[in-house]
């Protein structure tokens, strides 16, 4: 099992006899261990990853389009996985391998990005020569929160999709269950938001009958700002961590050190009583811009 807990990082500020509640980035408590068969065989494991975002730059001689050259906008957002080690690894390969070149085009009237994935949506030989400058499809208005949220759903669903044409998929579907946090601080607004993709089943409810049926589907849901995302042993720690977190917003804490504490005490409360689906070292990070950092573990 895993838990990990995201939520925004807040501190209360004293500012001329005045307090007030100032955000400074994203917070990520997570525990370190990995268990097959119920039992522990790596701690000390990462499961949160700075994934990077790139958008190409077009290159046009005259009125001819001749390719994407380089990249207008390098960034990067944050994603924590938990559930199936091999397939949360491959499902976060296909999110780094999505948000990694994404590609100008225009269509339907307007300037968009397209994957790498929509091919067809690429620009083709001819376009007029004046189109296509970096003010017309910047990163300023193009790549928003939202989009960047879009293209993670996407990118899980892809996967489940390719894995449901195997019938093993659909005989045990737990195998494929995984949870995943996206936090990205959104290049339009610079506002962070928090993202929780669940995978459920599909729409057929199980029925196995139809070759066409769809057994799995990446849920996506946000986060608001007064919550925080939880994942892995979500069930058993969900109320408690919001509980925890409003507690903290209430008290002036700074709610990543709250939240840290509360992940440890949660670890060693189940090791205490024989259980080691999660455990120590709890590691909390801190998402600010474009940047993933450590900044404590605890033992």
């Amino acid at each position: 099992m895993t838990l990990i807990i995201a939520g925004h990082t807040l501190e209360q500020v004293n500012i001329e006899g005045i307090k007030s509640t100032h955000g400074r980035g994203v917070f990520f408590a997570a525990d370190s261990n990995i268990v097959q068969n119920g039992a522990v065989v790596v701690s000390g494991f990462k499961k949160v990853y700075e994934m990077p975002i790139r958008v190409n730059g077009v290159n046009l001689l005259g009125n001819w389009f001749n390719g994407y050259h380089g990249f207008i906008y390098e960034g990067s957002c944050v994603v924590a996985f938990a559930g199936s080690t091999l397939v949360s690894q491959h499902i976060m390969n296909s999110i780094r391998n999505h948000l990694g070149e994404l590609k100008p085009t225009y269509r339907d009237g307007r300037y968009q990005l397209a994957m790498l994935c929509e091919a067809h949506k690429f620009i083709s030989q001819h376009c007029d020569g004046d189109m296509f400058k970096p003010s017309d499809y910047g990163h300023n208005y193009l790549l928003t929160a939202s989009f960047v949220a879009d293209v993670v759903q996407h990118a899980i669903q892809s996967v489940l999709d390719r894995a449901s044409q195997h019938k093993e998929m659909k005989k045990n579907f737990a195998a494929y269950q995984a949870d995943f946090i996206l936090s990205v601080c959104c290049p339009d607004t610079r506002k962070y938001h928090i993202y929780r993709y669940e995978i459920v089943p599909g729409p057929d409810n199980g029925d196995q009958s139809s070759a066409d049926s769809v057994p799995a589907v990446a849920k996506m849901e946000e986060i608001a700002e007064e919550k925080v995302a939880v994942i892995g042993m979500r069930e058993f720690y969900e109320d408690d961590a919001n509980a925890a977190f409003a507690a903290a917003v209430k008290a002036g804490h700074r709610t990543d050190l709250a939240m840290h504490d509360f992940i440890t005490t949660a670890i060693r409360n189940q090791n205490d009583i024989g259980v080691f689906g999660i455990g120590l070292p709890a590691f909390r990070y801190e998402h600010q811009g474009i940047r993933l950092e450590l900044k404590a573990r605890n033992y």
